[in-house]
């Protein structure tokens, strides 16, 4: 017995001293800390690049930037000094790197080097060409162009990186590829005019068009490769305006006309204008440009009257003042869009001018499109978020249009075969199926049962979907997400609506996602395996599940943490990934998509070992509204159960999806950096804050105060060291809760609105925006006009609450900032002066809604911690909190010290 607590006891003394031997975090640790950029998988998946970047710069300027390249298949990694570019060729077997200058060559004398790679042997290649190339991403071969001096035009090399050889073409002036150089695509320049010409890279090729009168000006391939059009001029003086369009075939080299543009005639103001069009639905239509027959005369140059400047506001003003000067759409004329018929040669009108957002399906053959008219609604956003618009169904074949919604706010999504199109009608939160044969909208999520809309949404304006997962083959089937799973929606109406996870999500509290990097990817095959990202609502932890063709769910990896997917390799063999928690930083990793054995591939911050970091935990408590609340609670390392800590609250909206986030230790740009304050010995609280329309101090305090009452009861908080700090939206909660209670020692708010009778019509001086549209729909959460209920923006205006505010207040606000109006904060601050309360008002003059100046940053950073430790911890008053610093010691004395 004696043994073993003589065990236990140098145990104890062990990890007691390696505790004491880590430092706490400060300004010279911000500077350690790296992030990984560069990364990138081979498309076989046998390779990786990355490259580490120090977050602070200072110090390291001179440092020598290396990219990695790993194989994963041995794990040895090779480096390459002076190298920021990477990119993989041939299938993974090939890579091209740039070499900079280092920065150690102060003379600047070198000059980038160009290398190619091959990955099966490691040996390298200089490019010493003074002109580029391009790799093709699946063969070995490479391909450039140069001048061939006084005969003209340009000889084409189609270089064959892995044997060696080459094949060259003279006269070329612009080329496609076609499966990876096997075949080619050109114009050939000769004799002072051009031809089209095609053929395979090692043989014969021939001409496809070639006519000395009518040249031909510039080609283009159709998506797919086996088609193409071109353009020619029939004279000289379409050279720049080629008026002729033509289809042409790969496969047998012969081609069409489609277009004659002197044959049209769209109307008595506009003309079609020549050019490289795509063709679609079979041949049978062309979207074409049109201009103006007469161009506009031009205005001659006014010097403005400059003695004064007027900046006249009209109530009815499509885009209000403040505006115009970043909206680009006020000075362009919007053009009608036609769509060319080639069969009988005529121009049908699509969308007038005002009509200028059209959706088009991804496909060839399509009958319709949808446009979107904002007319109605433009001159309403200095209080809506976004535009809206009146939606209309297209015929391409007429021109008619039927109306499918007003007033609209959602993009539609077409259907891969072009005959659906999917509308999330955000009002009456529901999923709508425009079946385009018929013009009919069915409601098709509503049947479901689930909502299909996001549930937590707490802002006045609707709540946005799930979203769409994808489509099944064909294109007649639609996946959609409710919160938990994944449901098939059979559009054609052949089969019933059905869960694609069988509901296991819901059952298990766990909400499953396709697993795409591609944001592109569409099709899902239910009869293979379907890889899906998970996250555990209750636990918040993240794995990745598989999907059997059964539908059967089953688990591949999962834990505290949280994924980010970068790539898939192609087959979707291999994927690279980021994971994170918040002990671990957001490394890079690779693995198999069995996820059995994955492999950590960087070590970013192996120093943060050295330093003390603390932990995190999801906590629990009953707000004073009788509801479940979550929020994070942040310990330091020595946290000691016995002993009551000094707290900060620092918070925005929701916090809990953070739970396996890392921190990383840096300057404080506005908020507080959590790690520096917890690995210096305090606690910090996040409580998740959910708001009711129209009570959005009220929801705050129901949730922060019950919560931070819950860290004094459970013998946490210290209940006379507790502060708060808030920027923005946070900084008004800030503002607010000191109105209504005196829990807190001390206050932080940072760029907060204090009165939102002002704040409403103010102005967010970084887009011009009127700040209404914060109110009546989104984040400010009140729902409704000043007018249609003046009480409650006072009774949520902390400024008309200032003489009951009992708690100092260190007050950020900058004057040039860009979201919230400066005076925001200096009326809070004169309120206070004004009833003799103490509070400071720090002005980083200049500087905008967040600090970007580095000077800045560590002078924030000092002063908010110092007041923080003033009052929480009983450290020493600084002199600038005593004395102040007046005009004249600005930049002389900044007084950090305490004398």
């Amino acid at each position: 017995m004696r043994i073993i607590l003589v065990i236990y006891s140098l145990l104890f003394i062990c990890i007691t001293d390696c505790m004491s031997q880590k430092k706490p975090l400060d300004m010279e640790a911000y500077k350690l800390w790296r992030r990984v950029e560069g990364q990138r998988m081979s498309e076989d998946g046998k390779w990786v690049t990355y490259r580490f970047v120090y977050i602070d710069q200072e110090g390291h300027d001179k440092d020598v930037p290396v990219t990695y390249l790993r194989n994963m298949e041995s794990g040895k990694v090779y480096e390459f000094p002076n190298v920021r570019e990477m990119s993989f060729f041939n299938q993974g077997k090939g890579v091209r790197y740039l070499v900079h200058p280092s920065p150690l060559d102060t003379l600047k004398q070198a000059k980038d080097s160009l290398f190619l790679l091959s990955l099966r042997d490691m040996k390298k290649t200089y490019w010493d060409k003074p002109y580029g190339f391009r790799e093709s991403s699946r063969s070995p071969l490479i391909s450039y162009s140069y001048p061939l001096g006084k005969e003209g035009g340009r000889r084409l090399v189609v270089w064959n990186f892995e044997k060696g050889d080459s094949v060259r073409i003279d006269s070329v002036e612009n080329y496609f590829s076609v499966d990876d150089y096997k075949s080619i695509v050109y114009i050939r320049r000769h004799d002072g005019y051009k031809s089209l010409c095609m053929g395979p890279v090692q043989g014969k090729q021939r001409v496809i068009y070639d006519n000395r009168k009518a040249p031909v000006v510039n080609f283009s391939l159709n998506t797919g490769g086996e088609e193409g059009v071109f353009s020619v001029a029939s004279d000289s003086s379409y050279l720049n305006d080629p008026d002729l369009l033509y289809t042409f075939s790969l496969k047998d080299g012969n081609y069409r006309l489609v277009m004659d543009t002197k044959e049209i005639n769209v109307s008595e103001e506009y003309k079609v204008r020549g050019g490289i069009y795509s063709v679609f639905n079979s041949g049978k239509y062309i979207f074409v440009d049109v201009g103006l027959k007469q161009p506009e005369e031009r205005k001659p140059k006014v010097e403005p009257d400059k003695s004064f400047e007027l900046e006249l506001w009209k109530w009815d003003d499509e885009v209000s003042q403040s505006r115009q000067r970043y909206e680009s759409r006020s000075k362009r004329r919007k053009m009608p869009k036609y769509v060319y018929h080639v069969d009988t040669k005529k121009c049908v009108l699509i969308a007038p001018p005002e009509m200028d957002q059209m959706y088009t399906p991804r496909c060839d053959v399509y009958s319709h499109v949808i446009i979107g008219d904002e007319t109605p609604y433009r001159g309403l956003t200095d209080w809506r978020d976004g535009v809206t618009a009146d939606l209309y169904l297209v015929s391409l074949e007429t021109g008619e249009r039927k109306l499918l919604f007003k007033d609209f706010d959602q993009r539609p999504v077409w259907s891969p075969n072009g005959k659906y199109a999917m509308l999330y009608h955000a009002g009456q939160k529901t999923w709508f199926k425009l079946e385009v044969a018929t013009g009919e909208l069915t409601d098709v999520s509503t049947p479901i049962g689930y909502a299909m809309y996001d549930e937590e949404y707490d802002k006045p304006k609707p709540a946005g979907s799930y979203g769409i997962a994808g489509w099944l083959e064909g294109g007649d089937q639609v996946v959609l997400y409710d919160k938990y799973d994944m449901w098939v929606v059979d559009l054609s109406g052949k089969q019933q609506t059905y869960s694609l996870t069988g509901g296991w999500g819901r059952k298990n509290d766990i909400s499953l996602r396709l697993l795409k990097a591609d944001y592109e990817t569409r099709w899902i095959n239910p009869k293979q395996n379907i890889v899906l990202h998970a996250l555990n609502r209750e636990a918040l932890n993240q794995g990745v599940y598989v999907l059997t063709p059964a539908r059967k769910v089953k688990k591949l990896m999962e834990g505290a943490y949280d994924l980010y997917f970068n790539q898939l390799s192609d087959g979707g063999k291999y994927c690279l990934f980021t994971r994170q928690s918040y002990s671990d930083f957001r490394d890079l990793w690779w693995s198999k998509c069995d996820f059995a054995r994955p492999v950590r591939v960087t070590d970013a911050n192996p120093q943060r070992e050295n330093y003390l970091w603390g932990s995190v935990k999801l906590v629990e408590w009953t707000n004073f509204e009788g509801k479940r609340n979550r929020g994070l609670l942040y310990l330091p390392d020595n946290y000691d159960s016995t002993k009551r800590y000094p707290v900060i609250v620092n918070f925005y909206e929701t916090h809990t999806g953070e739970l396996h986030s890392y921190p990383i230790p840096s300057l404080s740009s506005a908020m507080i950096n959590t790690v520096t304050y917890v690995s210096n010995g305090y606690v910090v609280f996040m409580p998740d804050v959910h708001f009711t329309i129209g009570a959005p101090g009220e929801s705050c305090y129901n949730a922060v105060v019950s919560g931070t009452q819950m860290l004094i009861d459970r013998g946490i908080a210290d209940k006379d060291r507790i502060g708060i700090q808030g920027h923005s939206w946070s900084g008004y909660q800030v503002a607010y809760l000191v109105t209504r209670t005196n829990m807190f020692k001390c206050a932080s708010p940072g760029a907060a609105v204090s009165s939102m009778v002002s704040a409403y019509t103010g102005i967010r001086e970084g887009s011009g925006m009127p700040r209404m549209f914060m109110y009546e729909e989104t984040q400010s959460r009140m729902g409704k006009t000043l007018w249609d209920d003046p009480e409650m923006y006072i009774k949520n205006s902390p400024i008309f609450y200032a003489d009951k505010i009992q708690t100092p207040l260190l007050i950020f606000h900058c004057d040039k900032d860009e979201a919230v109006p400066y005076s925001e904060g200096l009326n809070l601050f004169l309120a206070m002066r004004r009833l003799q309360k103490p509070a400071w008002l720090l002005n980083y003059k200049g500087e905008g809604h967040f600090l970007y100046n580095k000077a800045a940053q560590v002078d924030w950073t000092i002063r908010l911690q110092q007041f923080f430790d003033h009052y929480l911890k009983d450290a020493s008053l600084p002199r600038w909190m005593k004395e102040g610093i007046n005009i004249d010691e600005r930049g002389v004395d900044q007084k950090y010290d305490f004398k």
